[in-house]
Formats: C-alpha cells, structure tokens, sequence
C-alpha cells in the first residue's frame, strides 16, 4: 500500500490514503473519540476491543485527555495509549493511527508531570528563553508516553481583569506576548516534527476583553485593532515558529460568533496572518453558535456554518453527527471535507506516527518530571517573584529574626502553587461529580476515571513542599509557626469554623515578623476564585481575606504579604497597610522554596508586572498602552474618587539593590533606530533588572499608543558591575495599519524611550521620520528587535 510505504512522499502516500476513505471515515479524522465508549473497566482503565468497534467504527482523528481525566501514572498512559493505538493501527481497515491530544498550559495536564508556573506569573520574568526550555520540557515529556498534539500556547492578550482566564495569558502586551507565545511554539514543536508536539495557538482572537469580563461575551473591536495589537502574538508564531495550529475563540466579534466567522478564520487568519496549519474549534464551540449564541436554529446549522467559516476540526462531536448527512444532501461540498481530512492527514505524517505509532513505555518514567525539568520550574519561579512594596528594607529577613507567623489560606496548602489548567486543578470537580457515580455512569459521562482507592490528595505533587514548610526550612534557627487564620480564600459554604482570626493574631502578636499569604484558588467549576468561567465583579482579594490582614496589621508587627494569586488585583488597601508586598502569582511545584528564598535573601528579587495594576475596578481599561486619550479625562483630569494614574504601572518591580541608567543614546540608521545604554549596579548586592525601550508615535494618520513596548533585556548586574546593552529597533516592528488597512510607518515623529518600566522612563529622544512618498510600505512585520550585551 503506497500510503504505508514510508519511503514515498508524504504527498504521494496523502493522496493515495485519501482515494482509499470512505465519507465516513473522512469525517471520523475531523473529529475524537469519547474515551468512555472504548473503555470496559473503569477501574483499571480497560480497553475494550468489541466496544470500541462498535462504538468507532471508522476510526478517528484524535483521542483526548488520556492522562488529563484519569490518576494514570505517566507509563500507565504510555501503556494505555500503546494499546488503544494498536487497535486502529492493526485492526482498522485502513490502519490510520489516532493523535492524542492535551492541554499544555502551564505543563503538561497529566499525573505527575512537571508543574510550572502559570503564564501570567511567567510573563513577569521578561524573558522568553525559560519558555523555550518550558516547551521542549513539555515536548520531551508528551513524546515519551505519546501524547503528540498539545493546546497551547494561550497567545491572547487580555485586558480585563474581571475574566477568569487572564491567568493563562502573559500579560497585556502584544509585543511581550508575541516573544513568549514564539519560544512556546520552537519548545514544542522543535527543529524536527517526527521529534515533536503540535502547538495550538488559543484563542484566536481577542478573548479576553469581552462585554462585562465575561466568558463568551460579546467583543467589540476593530480590524485595525486585531491586526495591529491582539492578532499580532498569533501572527508572530504563525511566521516565526511555524505554528501548526490553531484554536478558535467562544465569543463573537462584529456580531457573529468566531466559529462561524469566515471573514475571521478565513479572510484575517488564512488570508492576512498566512496561516496554513489546522484550524480546531474551541471545546463545544460549534454547539454553542446554537445553543449559547443563538446565531443560527439548529446545531446541524451550526456545524455547516462552522466548516464553512473555517474550522477544519472540532473539540466537540457534531461533525460526526450531523456532517456525513449535510454532505450527502449537497448542503456542504465534499470539497471542504476533503481539505479538512488532508491537513491532519499530514500532520500525521509529519510527525511519522504511521511509521512509528508507538512508545517505548520502560523509557517513560526516565523522560516525565526529570530534575532538570524540575530545575527548569524551580528557576522560572524564582524569575517571576516580583516585588511591589519593600517598607524600610523589611524584606529581605534580617538573619536576626527570632520568630516568624505564617498565616493565611494559602500558607500551608498546595493549591497556592496550581493554575487552572494544571493537573490536577482542573479536574478536581470532575474527580468530585465522579464520587458516588456508577462504572456506567462514569463511562457514559466520560468524566474521571480512577481507581478505587485513589484520593483527590493523591494527584498532587507528593514532594511539593508548601510556603510554610520551605520557610521552616529556609530559617531553621528561627521558630516559625503557623496559623490558617481562615479555612479557605473565600468562605463559600458558611462553615462555622472558618473564621480562626484570633488563633491567628495570637500566634503572631509576638513575632519578629508576619507572613501573611493570600490570593486565590485556581481551578475550572469548584471552588475556586479564578479560571475558566470563573469571572468576577471585584478584582480584589476576597473580604475574608481582607479581615485577615486588617487583623494582623492591627498587631503592630510587620506584615510581609505574599500573593499566591492567578488573575491580576486590585491591592489599593494592601498598598497602604502592609510592609512589604511579594507578588509570587501561581508558581509551580517549586514555587514554595522560590518564595521562601526570595524572603530570606538568598534570591534577588527581578520580576516585572506584565499586566497594569489598577487602584480600583472602575479604572479599567487600564493597560499601558491605551491611545493617549485613554490615559486622560477631558476636562476635570481626574475621577470624582481619584486620580487616573495605576497603582502599579506594567514593567514595574522592585529589587533588594538599585540601578542607574547611564549613557544612553539614541541613533537612526537607514532600517530602524539604534539604542546603547550602560546599566549599572549602584546597590551592595548582585540582582537582576529589566532594561525597557517603548516608542511613541505621533500625527500618523490613525492614532497610535500613547506608548508600546518594542524591546527588552533582562541582566544580572553584581554589586558596583557595569553592563552595556544594544537595542536595535526596526522601523519594521513599529508599523501599523492605516486608514486603508495597509501595513505602513507614515512620516511621523517618533519619540524613543529607555526606562525601567513603563513610567519609569531614564531617557529618550524624539526623531522626525521622513519617508518617500511619505510612508514606508511594510510586507511583513518584524515582530522582535533584537537586545544584545555588547
């Protein structure tokens, strides 16, 4: 058989497997599998031939979650998925070989793999080379049970606090974005695709300011916006990293929802961004054009609408339901289904799964959460402490200190290091709703599968050390005692015992010091105070949390606050009352031991706000880089409450030592403009800054960001060291669409700027640019200037 025949072409050997399906069997590629339909015990997660034969019989394109909805062991699923893969390989009639799917936020959504910190916590590092490592990590461990298809990178840049998904995003900024989202997609998907992982770039496009911070709201926004700010990161992989594919957003843009929105799928995505890869729907995406939107009156509608907008292949089961028919009928081209099949036929191929369909499973236990992995999340955890208030050089801990209290929901729990999409965060409801259910309940559902004796606790990192247990060991000639002063981050079930304030104050009233560690819980449908659909109308730390440190302050002792939190917060109250504030954000299965280090000394704190602070909700939108009249209130020049500013400005972040800026000059060339600076460590210890260049410009023929960020460094200086840095920026990355929609940088004055955060600007300069005809015509945007130590 020619397609079988692994030194044929991959075309060659496409078109002959493509002339050998039946329609059916087209449609089975475009689509998965429920796992409970092919699985006859649950306990011991057992594969049935005579079911799955029944229940697909025509193959399929993907099987998800194999590790992300079961308490499989890492070989477990390798041996799961060997033999699940052995029988659509050697007892289907075409033998085509299934891709395993899972999510990959934050690390690979599966038992025991490595846990890093979440993405809004990462984006804080100001370097994409973690992420990178970060990618190749999750690359080698995927590869290594046979998961191949990953749902990641989040590339969305998002601006509203209230949504319960900013977590997943790396911040506010197109430009920082576009740089992590890059080094994502080279991780994973590597140098060799028969060696790695499909990337799913999510969610295209502009989640995450929707009406209200609501999931599946509306979205308001321009073309102009798209293409010059929240496309750009999926544009930057697409071009620079060869991004395969990419996910769909819920909400719907210009009043038709993004999965049945050719002019976005097809016209911007396919058409302006040059996206040749695989375009998947979002998880019952295609249902919801019907049954949440109510765009159209029947999913059959909606799974004709989909296709023909864009979607090649779904999270969902309605193209097995409803496209054979549509097809049959002449309501759909056969056409459309035959490119949809092709792409992830070649996928397939590419990445040499019908020449290789299984995995060595003796090797896996060697490849999944190895110590340089580990290693890898320890350093990431460390690179994202940021610190926001440091009163009277409180921080780091004298090594004098006698007694330490550890107080707050979040000191003694592992939930302060987990993200909504980390294992097992995310299923946790599902383990719950799957209490109490029978096998065939369980089966029929497809919720969580485990064995008997499987406790929920049992899922977690079982050497993951909690804040107060690193601290304890950090400070081992101090007492450090703990206290939880409330049960939880939010009181959700008004528990009697939940309020334990005044243990609290009592165990810390005569402490050198109190850390106090708050935040939120991240998760998706419990308890939980951020993640998917978790949306919120205060953006600030819950009122219990808040009497908590209103208590503690009251002592008269000073109050180390450390946040353990997913989404960005309103701190206006903790700005003003406690000592010393460390934004720590989720960070990972060694977050704990990062934080603790960061408190004692032994770590610098470097990290840099990737998302704007506001004083209060009713700020927002509070991003950066909002047009100048965004930062601005005509004519009063202020709120009835306050002033416009931000608490804490994007780019912002303290260290234990100080820089200068010196020397710093500003050339045009012919391509761009040329920026040298020398930093310097004017402080008594080594530590880490983040050199930043935004630009400014001004009378272009649409208006443009007050300012925007279009390069950055982050260096470790010793104590009285020097570094000299080059930045070169190219007119090419600082173009914009015009009123035409073309991609151009008109005759305008540029105004250049290096600094230490956003506000925090140490020179700049301003440049008339002058372009024949008076624009320069750009054909493809650069989407990272480079930022050198000379």
């Amino acid at each position: 058989m020619t397609y079988k025949d692994a030194s044929r072409p991959i075309g060659e050997r496409l078109d002959h497997l493509l002339d050998q399906m039946t329609l059916h069997e087209k449609v089975a590629q475009l689509t998965s599998a429920r796992t409970g339909s092919m699985i006859s015990d649950v306990q011991n997660f057992v594969f049935s031939a005579e079911l799955t034969n029944k229940n697909v019989p025509h193959g399929c394109g993907y099987i998800s979650r194999i590790g992300g909805a079961t308490d499989l062991l890492p070989a477990e699923m390798a041996r799961a998925m060997n033999t699940i893969q052995k029988h659509f390989v050697e007892e289907t009639r075409l033998g085509i070989p299934v891709l395993f799917m899972t999510e990959a936020t934050s690390g690979v959504l599966s038992r025991n793999h490595t846990l890093f910190p979440q993405n809004i916590g990462a984006g804080a590092m100001f370097d994409e080379e973690p992420i990178r490592r970060m990618g190749d990590a999750m690359r080698r461990e995927m590869l290594a049970t046979g998961e191949r298809w990953a749902l990641g990178p989040v590339v969305d840049v998002i601006r509203d606090h209230r949504y319960g998904r900013y977590e997943e995003s790396f911040g506010e900024d197109a430009y920082l974005v576009s740089q992590y989202g890059t080094a994502y997609v080279r991780g994973l998907q590597s140098e060799d695709l028969t060696q790695g992982i499909i990337a799913t770039l999510k969610h295209f496009v502009a989640q995450g300011i929707s009406d209200g911070g609501r999931n599946c709201g509306p979205v308001h926004v321009t073309d102009r916006e798209l293409l010059d700010e929240y496309a750009v990161p999926f544009e930057a992989a697409i071009r620079d990293a060869g991004a395969l594919s990419v996910m769909a957003a819920y909400h719907e843009i210009d009043q038709i929802p993004v999965h049945a929105s050719a002019p976005i799928l097809r016209d911007m995505l396919q058409g302006r961004l040059g996206f040749e890869g695989l375009t998947v729907s979002d998880g019952n995406g295609i249902q919801l054009i019907q049954s949440f939107q109510e765009y159209c009156e029947t999913q059959e509608q909606a799974v004709k609408l989909a296709l023909e907008a864009g979607i090649e292949c779904e999270l969902d089961f309605m193209f097995e339901k409803y496209l054979p028919g549509l097809v049959e009928s002449g309501q759909v081209e056969a056409e459309l289904v035959d490119d949809a099949v092709r792409k992830v036929l070649d996928l397939k191929f590419r990445l040499g799964l019908f020449d290789r369909p299984y995995v060595d499973e003796d090797a896996v236990d060697a490849s999944v959460c190895t110590p340089d992995m580990v290693e890898l999340s320890k350093e990431m955890a460390l690179r994202t402490m940021t610190l926001l208030k440091n009163e009277d050089g409180l921080l780091p801990l004298k090594p004098s200190v006698r007694k330490v209290a550890v107080i707050g929901p979040l000191a003694h729990v592992k939930e302060f290091g987990y993200s909504d999409y980390s294992y097992p965060a995310h299923i946790e409801d599902m383990y719950y709703h799957s209490e109490g259910l029978t096998e065939e309940e369980v089966l029929a559902r497809t919720l969580f599968f485990k064995k008997k004796g499987t406790r929920y606790e049992d899922l977690y990192h079982q050497d993951m050390p909690t804040v107060y247990e690193a601290l304890q060991s950090a400070l081992p000639d101090a007492e450090v005692v703990y206290k939880t002063g409330i049960k939880d981050t939010t009181d959700y079930n008004g528990e009697a015992d939940f309020d334990q304030i005044e243990e609290a104050v009592e165990a810390a009233k005569d402490a050198d010091v109190i850390i106090a560690v708050c935040g939120d819980t991240s998760g998706m449908g419990r308890e939980n105070d951020s993640g998917e659909s978790t949306d919120r109308v205060e953006i600030c730390l819950s009122h219990e949390q808040k009497k908590l440190l209103r208590a503690l302050q009251a002592t008269g002792r000073p109050v180390v606050l450390v946040l353990c939190n997913a989404r960005p917060l309103e701190l206006l109250e903790e700005s003003q009352s406690m000592h010393a504030i460390l934004e720590a954000w989720k960070p990972g299965m060694r977050g704990a031991e990062a934080i603790a280090e960061t408190l004692v000394g032994t770590y610098n704190p470097g990290g840099k706000l990737s998302v704007t602070l506001p004083k209060a909700l009713g700020q927002l939108p509070v991003h950066y880089s909002q047009l100048a009249t965004g930062h601005k209130q005509f004519w009063r020049g202020k709120y009835l409450e306050m002033d416009l500013a931000p608490l804490y400005p994007f780019g912002y972040g303290l260290s234990y030592t100080s820089f200068e800026a010196e020397n710093v000059r500003f050339e045009q060339a012919a391509d761009g403009i040329k920026v040298t600076a020398d930093v310097v460590n004017s402080g008594e210890r080594e530590g880490d800054q983040v050199v930043q260049v935004y630009v400014r410009k001004k009378y272009a023929s649409v208006l443009q960001p007050e300012r925007e960020l279009k390069a950055y460094k982050r260096v470790s200086i010793p104590a009285g060291g020097r570094v000299s840095l080059e930045f070169a920026i190219a007119f090419d990355s600082i173009g914009y669409h015009d009123r035409d929609l073309k991609l151009v940088l008109e005759n305008v004055k540029l105004d250049v700027m290096l600094g230490f955060s956003s506000q925090d600007i140490k020179a700049e300069e301003t440049f008339k640019l002058e372009f024949d005809g008076g624009k320069r015509q750009i054909g493809r945007r650069v989407f990272g200037n480079s930022a050198t130590i000379v």
